[in-house]
């Protein structure tokens, strides 16, 4: 499949995380869990499930990655330290080269391939990990086929 690739500017924003080397068929369970303490301390959700991914060796049985929800600061501007297992932490404003995927989850490897291309090709350097962000997927009842993931590069120039 052929991918545009955007250049896109992601703008500052708190999440809780958990990161784990684990399989990647425990992605969704561990989004699951992360929406369960998130609920559990009371947070309000700010945006749609993400995963970072520290290795792109897809083939791994056990990835570095975490998995992220977007929440709303809390009154007095903080992100929580700890929240059972997960963490708080502050993404600061970035860019990314960004292609977005339609399908199944499983079959996103041109959408990583595609940005990956774009950064060699103008030549800028990786600054974190390739994130998906699940902007649509199972939990909004869409069928695999019209899961909708943008997959995200950050870079320096």
């Amino acid at each position: 499949m052929v991918y545009d690739v955007d250049v896109v500017t992601v703008p500052e924003q708190a999440v809780v995380s958990v990161r784990e080397r684990r399989p990647l068929t425990d992605l969704g369970r561990r989004i699951q869990r992360l929406r369960e303490l998130v609920a559990q301390a009371g947070l309000t959700l700010a945006g749609p499930p993400m995963a970072r991914f520290y290795e792109d060796d897809a083939t791994s049985p056990r990835l570095d990655y975490d998995v992220a929800l977007p929440i709303e600061l809390g009154d007095d501007g903080s992100v929580p330290d700890e929240l059972g297992e997960a963490r708080g932490e502050l993404i600061p404003l970035h860019h990314a080269l960004q292609a977005v995927h339609t399908g199944r989850h499983d079959a996103m490897e041109d959408a990583w391939r595609a940005v990956q291309e774009a950064r060699e090709a103008l030549g800028y350097t990786p600054s974190g990990p390739v994130t998906e962000v699940y902007v649509r997927g199972r939990e909004n009842g869409v069928e695999p086929a019209h899961f909708v993931t943008k997959v995200r590069l950050p870079y320096a120039r």
